[in-house]
């Protein structure tokens, strides 16, 4: 057998042992065979009994064979307990745990459940004067922009949206887009899944057409894998490439020269240490600065031009521009009634 080879049996009855109960009656070979194919494994219940089998000869496990359907499950006095954690990988799962959660299929998510609780036991196991014990209390992620709550998703439906995409399987689902009330149903090719901000997407192709789409899953009521339906994504798709292109920053993947007049200090300051491209050019002419850079022709930079108002002056593309000053006018119009 392949080094390669080994390693995944090994991975694989590691993950067997993690599945046994500690006592009978015990899960069958069926059940763990159908564990393993939900966490990605491509077995037959005929290799999972011969795992059983071999491990039985090194690890204290048995087969419940008194009464059907026989279950396999860890002698009593057996000690269960998985390998520990160390600190530095204790802290590290408390840290991401949270982020963890709404990218990762449920079923994976529950096999390293014990992880993450085995970390928390570790790190609250220890004594106050280990120095590390509080890092995770000195390290803190702040987004960019106005903080929102996470938008709440149905379990079941994360659920099946995550085995459509594990297993490559198409998936029915009932959505609910912005300004329509009523719920359209369609069947996905499911291609990813995307965390922006605190809402998650999965990007999808949609039965009986070819481009690449966006949906919200909070917005999904229900979906279902359809298990005889193969997943077919677009020739060539790669999630990395499509993301990198500006998807998430909602463009159709052109770019444009941006031209603007730049009225502050502070402004200028931070687009100098955090440029928007790598072409950025900034030229200081006393009043004012102007600043040049090839970005992509987005929603997202418009609402950050809009969030910088009187800071910042458009000057080209002349009809990003008049965009702008529209939606400026409109905004001072109605501050202006308001007042009146």
């Amino acid at each position: 057998m392949s080094a390669q080879g080994t390693r995944q049996t090994v991975t694989r009855q590691w993950e067997l042992l993690k599945q046994l109960p500690s006592r009978g009656p015990g899960i069958t070979s069926g059940e763990l065979t159908q564990r393993l194919i939900d966490e990605g494994f491509a077995v037959s219940k005929r290799t999972v009994e011969r795992d059983l089998s071999d491990l039985s000869c090194l690890f204290p496990i048995q087969c419940n064979d008194k009464s059907r359907p026989f279950g396999w499950y860890w002698l009593r006095d057996a000690s269960v307990d998985l390998p520990g954690v160390s600190l530095a990988e204790a802290m590290s799962l408390t840290l991401v745990e949270e982020t963890l959660k709404p990218l990762l299929p449920h079923s994976v998510l529950q096999a390293i459940q014990p992880r993450f609780e085995l970390a928390r036991a570790k790190l609250n196991s220890l004594g106050t004067n280990q120095k590390l014990l509080n890092w995770s209390k000195k390290v803190a992620h702040v987004p960019a922009m106005l903080t929102q709550l996470p938008p709440e998703i149905n379990e079941e439906v994360l659920d099946q949206v995550q085995l459509a995409l594990l297993h490559e399987r198409c998936v029915h689902i009932a959505y609910h887009s912005m300004g329509h009330p009523e719920a359209k149903t369609m069947t996905l090719h499911p291609l990813g899944l995307v965390q922006r901000g605190t809402v998650t997407y999965l990007i999808a192709r949609v039965e009986g057409y070819d481009d690449v789409r966006m949906f919200a899953l909070q917005r999904i009521s229900s979906a279902q894998v359809q298990e005889d339906a193969p997943c077919h994504p677009p020739q060539s798709f790669d999630l990395q490439a499509y993301v990198e292109q500006g998807a998430f920053q909602f463009s159709a993947g052109k770019t444009l020269v941006l031209r603007v007049k730049i009225y502050s200090a502070d402004v200028v300051r931070l687009l100098t240490e955090s440029p928007l491209s790598k072409d950025q050019r900034i030229t200081n002419l006393g009043e004012y600065s102007t600043l040049s850079a090839t970005v992509n022709d987005s929603w997202q930079l418009r609402w950050w031009l809009l969030s910088l108002a009187e800071l910042v002056e458009v000057l080209e593309p002349t009809t990003l521009r008049k965009g702008i000053a529209e939606r400026l006018q409109q905004a001072a119009k109605r501050y202006n009634a308001a007042r009146s």
